[in-house]
């Protein structure tokens, strides 16, 4: 019975030991889960001044992506950008134009202090009059993941994946309007 009492004990301790480092382990899961690192080049059956048009007002992102709750773009290099998390909650930075070339590139990243480090660049190509070709890099970062949202994280989409099918649906959109 004796036995018994301390393996028990034993057994709480290792337990009382490891969970922090499990809590950690999954917390670091579920970061990598919600980060997006992604490449992508979508043709668009639209010409180059329309498609640049379109996405050089950070407003119309929220269109593409459910993630996205809102972009506030004041048109002067600054933006104020707000995402859901994986528990609903909104999550919110600002953000910088980094290179603008009329037609050609867009790049962006979020300012220092922010909650996320983020940054996309987008490079516009004519293939024809009527189609345009937009290399696209995307990176997010949360620089805090709770409990929780990495918890849902680990149990939702993989969410570069899941952005790379919604783009590739809006340019889809695009194209029919």
């Amino acid at each position: 019975m004796r036995t018994r009492g301390w393996k028990t004990l034993a057994a709480a301790v290792v337990a009382t030991m490891a969970t922090p480092a499990i809590l950690r382990w999954l917390r670091r899961l579920g970061a990598a889960r919600r980060a997006i690192d992604m490449r992508m080049t979508v043709i668009v059956e639209r010409p180059i001044g329309d498609v640049f048009e379109f996405a050089r007002d950070f407003e119309n992102f929220p269109q593409i992506t459910d993630s996205l709750l809102s972009i506030e773009d004041s048109q002067d290099g600054r933006s104020h950008w707000a995402v859901r998390s994986p528990t609903g909650h909104s999550v919110e930075w600002d953000a910088t134009v980094t290179k603008y070339v009329p037609s050609s590139v867009i790049a962006w990243e979020s300012v220092p202090d922010s909650p996320v480090k983020a940054s996309g660049l987008m490079r516009f190509f004519p293939l024809s009059s009527t189609e345009t070709r937009v290399d696209l890099t995307i990176t997010y970062r949360p620089l805090r993941t709770g409990f929780a949202d990495a918890l849902r994280a680990l149990v939702g989409a993989n969410n570069t994946a899941r952005l790379r099918t919604e783009l590739a649906q809006a340019m889809h959109e695009m194209v029919a309007r």
